[in-house]
Order: structure tokens, then sequence, then C-alpha cells
């Protein structure tokens, strides 16, 4: 069908331009010296959730469809997650999280802060039948914006009075002597650009694909789009895993973070009405899941354990359960 050969292309597309996002950003953060921790959270991050903000934006402004929005966006945090176990098996050297600095924490409880005030407020609108909103603008993403702003400012203090591990030998070796910071740097924001088209391209396949093969929106919304949308973060973090294991863990709990900030601009861009108060509960699953993995990944990096069943590590296999057997039930959730 044409829909599936378009949805390909676009997916393909945004596969290149993660792969560019990767290797501009390695060489922007040997050229301005930011730690490979703080370049992975917030550069390539925010880079790699772009595609995630514009496709769930033209989801709610081009087709008008809340649900395939958050379907997007809350699918993406679940995938986006086991991509750190993939991550796992493709470095094949024992444990991940034993190799990783601790400052992941910090990213990865934040994040966790955040997928709670939305659950609760999902709770609480399905219990109160009513609105938590003013002037359409739900209090819910207002709540999410201060924590995202102060979590963000603790993330910076953390990284500044933190010493930084000494940069091995392969690091401190300049790699990108004969390229320059601003052709880095212009190409790198014309792969962004090129993302934002892709996105909203991909909301309208997403749509097409819902009146095509007569999924429901959540359901496309939690696995295609989502696996489209989150297919940058795994190149990028495939990508970076060769340069800096911090910096591809970063990458995956630094776009999370900044994923939930799509719910006070949907709410922006839904205009009189309440983002969270027009969607399904049915995503309340997704977003415990995706608590419970990041759970998993904190323990991981807390307990920072050598020992491995075929060279992946014991926090490695629990989320693939996890993911198995979450992923089960919320199939026949999302078919309802």
């Amino acid at each position: 069908m044409l829909v599936w050969l378009k949805f390909s292309i676009c997916s393909m597309a945004m596969i290149y331009a993660g792969y560019k996002l990767s290797m501009y950003g390695n060489i922007i953060s040997e050229k301005t010296q930011i730690t490979k921790t703080l370049m992975g959270f917030v550069l390539l991050a925010l880079a790699t959730s772009l595609p995630e903000f514009v496709t769930s934006g033209s989801s709610i402004t081009v087709v008008h469809s809340p649900n395939l929005a958050a379907g997007d966006l809350f699918g993406s945090l679940l995938i986006n997650l086991m991509i750190i176990a993939l991550l796992d098996l493709i470095q094949g050297k024992g444990p991940l999280m034993y190799e990783a600095r601790p400052s992941h924490i910090l990213y990865g409880g934040l994040s966790i802060i955040l997928m709670g005030i939305v659950c609760s407020s999902l709770i609480l609108r399905s219990q109160l039948n009513g609105s938590l909103g003013i002037f359409g603008f739900g209090l819910d993403s207002l709540v999410l914006l201060a924590v995202y702003i102060l979590g963000l400012r603790l993330i910076f203090t953390y990284e500044k009075k933190s010493p930084s591990p000494p940069p091995s030998e392969k690091e401190s070796s300049p790699l990108y002597k004969g390229i320059s910071l601003r052709s880095t740097l212009i190409k790198f924001l014309i792969c962004f650009v090129g993302i934002v088209f892709l996105g909203i391209w991909l909301a309208e396949i997403g749509k097409e694909l819902v009146t095509t093969m007569g999924w429901s929106e959540s359901l496309v919304g939690t696995s295609l789009l989502a696996l489209s949308t989150s297919l940058p973060e795994l190149i990028v973090a495939v990508s970076a895993l060769k340069f800096s294991i911090d910096m591809a863990i970063g990458n995956i709990l630094g776009s999370n973070f900044f994923d939930i900030m799509i719910i006070p601009l949907c709410d922006v861009l839904l205009r009189e009405k309440e983002f969270l108060g027009e969607i399904s509960s049915q995503h309340l699953f997704t977003l415990m899941l995706s608590i419970i993995l990041t759970a998993i990944v904190i323990v991981g990096l807390i307990y920072r354990s050598k020992k491995a069943f075929l060279k992946l590590g014991w926090d490695t296999i629990a989320m693939v359960a996890t993911f198995i057997v979450g992923g089960y039930f919320l199939i026949l959730i999302m078919r309802g």
C-alpha cells in the first residue's frame, strides 16, 4: 500500500537525520568542551526529541487528534527506554550500567517525577470528571513546566560541581581538527529543520494509517508513530556509544525528560481544551510501564553489579521481561 511506502520513506529519512545529528553533536562536544554526559542529555536529547515535538504538535494542529499525539508521546517514552537495553546488547562487554556515571540517577529520577505527575492528573481527571485548568490550559501543564525548570537548574548545578572523570586516551585526542565549529553548527541546524518537516509529514501518515487500517488512534500513535519518532534516539544512541556510554545513556534519559514537555505544548496548541482531559485513559498503562523501566535503570545505576548473563546485565534482562509482558497487555488494552 502507498501509505506503508510513505511511512517507510519517512522513517528512513529520520534514521539518516538522526545519524548525522549524532556525528555533528560529537564534533560540537569536542569543539566546545561540553562534558559527554551533558552533551548527551542536553544537545543530542533536545535534537532527537524534536520529532516527537513536531509529530505530536502536528497531530493536534494538522490532523486534530489528541490521542494520536498522546500515543506518540507516551509510546516514545517506552521505546526510548528499551534502547538502553539494546545498547547493553550491542556493547557486549557486560553490564552497561556498571560503566555509566551515577549522574544519570538524577536524570532518571526527575523523569519519574514528571511521569508520576501526568499519571496522577489522568487518574484525577477520570475520577472527578471535571476540569483541572484555567482558560483551557491545564494546571497540570503548569506544574510540569515548574518541575521541568527546577529540574534543569538541578541538572546544570550538579554537572557544574560534579567532577568529571578523566578522559580516556581516545577521548583526549582531538578527532576533528580540520572541521570548523561554524560549519558543524550549520549542518546540525539543517538536520534539525529537516526533522521538523519529517515530523509534520509523519503525523499526516499516522492519520492516514488510522483510516486505511481501521486501527485506533491510540494504537497507531503508541506503536507506529512512537517507533518512527524514536528512530533518531536509537541511531544517535548507538552512534554515540562508540564515543561515550554516558553520552548514549544521557541522550535517552534526556530525550524522555524533554518529551514530557510536549504536554504543555499540546495544551497550548489545543487552545480552548485541556490536552490531558481529551485523551484516553488507556495511555495511563503506557506511562506506568515507562515509570517501572526507568526505576529499573536507576536501580542498576545504584547497585552497579558486575554480574551478567550472556554478557547482559540483570537490570537489562529485567527491562526486557517487563517490556514483553507489559507490551502484551498494552496491545490488549489499546485494541480494546
